[in-house]
């Protein structure tokens, strides 16, 4: 057996069976609960939570704000609406906020699932959107993953027929992190006919390594009535707990999704996610912060031998080898949470020994790859 470093060992010190990765879990006397991230919670590596911080502006702004908690304060939702609206060049009536992106994905399957039509994803996809659609008596048609782990379009737009109501398309994609290629997404979303709606998730474009002003979507909303974009402040602003997020689309699809809506975001919230908006430094700072851990983590699965697919998000898509339930039930009583395979229309054995981590800080990320090296050495 290889030597394990001095980190992994201090980790595993209290492991009732330290070997057995393939057989029984192990135990420890550490157990990790999912907790408010605080000095004595788990390294929470599996939601892709923001661990480098908002801005402090909104903090500030919020302050300011409580007093006026006993009013509804609708002002300020209609403040963050102006700003959307101005941050993606459209008219007001094109943006939809809610409390987080999450539920314009629910919003939309409610407003277009019902029996005997489908919707049309990529395997190994997000979906959220596509189990509330089911729920629904709508059938989901899977396309395969390109040889990346990417989107196929060719392969996706064969899936697509006359009952099909709605195209979901997450760039980059999760579990997996892959960005599209722009000039391919682009010209397949302008081909979709307009009985069709195209969503875009773009929940993670702002971290990727490309230009975002090139991958995104939002302006064919302008060019098409069958574009939905949305966006959240969960990920590059790092306000997942204030759940805020907005939808750039034609006012008719958004008239048709709002029937579903269960009321504005949080005042509080707005307030934030206006600050946010505005503070272009923090967030450049905060893209900054996760391409640079992202690249020690994949410099780090190289050196290690681990396959990973290319990650353009707030976490990495990678080939453990160890079954991907006994990884992450080793990691969480290790005090480390990560997420599973997360198989979505594909064999879970195809995806057994694939894991997802979330993007944490570099400390963070080095607890996680001794231990992570320890148990792969331990194969």
């Amino acid at each position: 057996m290889k030597k394990m470093s001095n980190l992994v060992e201090r980790r595993f010190r209290n492991l009732v069976v330290p070997v057995a990765i393939s057989g029984a879990l192990l135990t420890s006397s550490l157990v990790a609960q999912p907790a408010p991230t605080l000095e004595d919670s788990p390294i929470r590596l599996s939601s892709n939570e923001n661990a480098f911080g908002y801005t402090p502006n909104a903090k500030s702004a919020i302050i300011k704000a409580l007093d006026s908690g006993g009013y509804y304060n609708r002002n300020d939702v209609s403040d963050l609406i102006e700003a959307c609206a101005k941050k993606e060049g459209v008219p007001e009536d094109y943006i939809l906020t809610t409390a987080g992106s999450g539920p314009l994905l629910m919003m939309t399957a409610l407003a277009y699932a019902e029996p005997g039509v489908n919707v049309v994803t990529t395997e190994m996809g997000y979906t959220q959107l596509v189990r509330k659609f089911e729920e629904r008596g709508g059938d989901v048609k899977f396309a395969p993953l390109g040889e990346d782990m990417g989107y196929d379009f060719k392969a996706l737009k064969a899936e697509i027929d006359e009952k099909t109501k709605i195209v979901y398309i997450c760039n980059p994609n999760n579990p997996t992190g892959v960005l599209a290629d722009s000039a391919e997404l682009k010209q397949f979303v302008m081909s979709i006919p307009e009985d069709i709606l195209v969503f875009v998730d773009e929940a993670y474009l702002e971290l990727t390594n490309s230009s975002f002003a090139m991958a995104t979507c939002a302006p064919l909303a302008k060019l098409k009535k069958n574009v939905i974009v949305t966006r959240t402040f969960s990920k590059g602003h790092g306000m997942a707990g204030f759940r805020i997020g907005y939808a750039v689309a034609h006012p008719d699809i958004l008239e048709k999704i709002s029937v579903f809506g269960m009321g504005t975001p949080s005042y509080l919230a707005a307030i934030a996610a206006v600050e946010a908006i505005k503070d272009t430094e923090h967030l450049a700072k905060n893209v900054k912060n996760y391409q640079t851990v992202r690249k020690h983590v994949t410099d780090s699965f190289d050196k290690m031998g681990i396959k990973y697919a290319k990650p353009d998000g707030a976490f990495v898509y990678f080939h453990s080898g160890i079954d991907q339930q006994v990884l992450r039930d080793t990691m969480s009583e290790n005090g480390i949470l990560i997420s599973g395979s997360r198989v979505s229309g594909a064999p879970e054995s195809k995806y057994s020994d694939w894991a997802r981590v979330s993007i944490g800080t570099k400390d963070q990320m080095d607890e996680f790859l001794n231990l992570l090296g320890g148990l792969v050495a331990m194969k």
